[in-house]
């Protein structure tokens, strides 16, 4: 009996769940790694600025690619703008996008508020 040939005629279960179409088969079975009940599509928040063409600027925040807040430059004051050009004022308005924020009075208030308690 040499090693090429076994003569028992039967093969390993390692072998009947590989696919010859896959070089790389990281599991045995399709569904071990992906989940459908698990897939959840969760909510997408983002902020942008945009640059407005008087050396203006505003800022939109979007829920699902929909704006529901916009925050404009000429209604803050010129510290409150440069705070939010930083790193910092990205991550408050962030937070303040995920909290809901919906109106300017709100967002102000919050924004003195954190300012005030930075010093």
């Amino acid at each position: 009996m040499s090693i090429k040939d076994s003569g028992s005629g039967i093969t390993p279960a390692t072998e009947e769940f590989k696919d010859q179409s896959f070089k790389h088969n990281l599991s045995k079975f399709e569904y071990d790694l992906y989940h459908e009940e698990d897939d959840i599509a969760e909510k997408v928040i983002r902020v942008k600025r945009v640059a407005m063409p008087n050396k203006g600027e505003k800022w939109k925040f979007f829920h699902d690619s929909k704006v529901v807040f916009t925050v404009e430059g000429p209604k803050l004051s010129k510290k409150e703008r440069e705070y939010l050009q930083t790193v910092n004022g990205f991550n408050f308005m962030l937070a303040q996008a995920k909290l809901g924020v919906d109106s300017l009075v709100k967002f102000k208030k919050e924004l003195k508020k954190f300012l005030t308690q930075k010093k």
